[in-house]
């Protein structure tokens, strides 16, 4: 059976009860309508909190076919896909149960850590980030150690100094899977990868965050001049 058309989906929102029984509010996210269809994307609504720079779309893929919640915490925008689902009643279903999780894990304002994985890195013990400055130029620190992001593929962002107003970022993550610390960057909200920072597997664990201490020691701000010269 073919599946049907995303103008179809689209069609069909006026018919879906689940725009009805989506909360106005959830904490100072405030739902807001649907902007539509871009190119393979149907954005059905969202939960925006502007002042956090972090919002919760609901959308449909004819990619795959798929409902999904797609998470934006400041330039990083990915989707969640332990709630990928071709069914729409199932996906309100889900939805409407976890909504309130989904927007509590962008918000971040509770504090989560990265697993048992990264507790031989002793990220509590890391004093050198707690020494930088929240701005550096025009970059605000926006995730701390002390509260990571849980990303994609394993990783885990757990220091990301962001330029809102020119979308220029420099960003730290711990992979699990491969036990690395590793950066990467944005200029003009286009990513770009980096290997200035980079402290992989073979490094004890023990030492790896020292290692990087030193690294960002002598590459964070030109990195940061860098992205700005451009």
């Amino acid at each position: 059976m073919a599946q049907p058309s995303i103008k179809e989906i689209e069609a069909g929102l006026q018919d879906w009860d689940l725009l009805q029984r989506l909360p106005a509010a959830i904490g100072n996210y405030k739902l807001t309508p649907g902007t539509g269809i871009a190119g393979q994307i149907l954005n059905i609504a969202a939960y925006v909190n502007e002042a956090a720079h972090c919002r919760l779309d609901i959308t449909y893929t004819s990619e795959t076919f798929d409902y999904v919640p797609v998470k934006t915490v400041g330039l990083h925008s990915f989707r969640d896909e332990r709630y990928f689902c071709r069914e729409r009643d199932r996906f309100a279903r889900m939805l409407l149960e976890h909504l309130p999780m989904l927007i509590s894990s962008i918000d971040r304002q509770e504090t989560h850590g990265m697993g048992y994985e990264a507790e031989g890195l002793r990220f509590e013990q890391w004093d050198y980030w707690r020494g930088l400055p929240q701005k550096i130029g025009n970059y605000e620190m926006f995730i701390r150690p002390d509260n990571p992001l849980y990303y994609i593929n394993g990783s885990f962002i757990f220091l990301d100094y962001t330029d809102f107003t020119r979308g220029n970022q420099v960003y730290f993550s711990y992979n699990v899977f491969r036990n690395e610390l590793f950066a990467e960057m944005k200029r003009n909200n286009l990513p770009l990868t980096t290997e200035l920072f980079d402290v992989p597997a073979s490094v004890p664990d023990e030492r790896k965050l020292s290692v990087l201490s030193e690294l960002m020691e002598a590459h964070l701000r030109d990195v940061m001049q860098s992205l700005e010269k451009a």
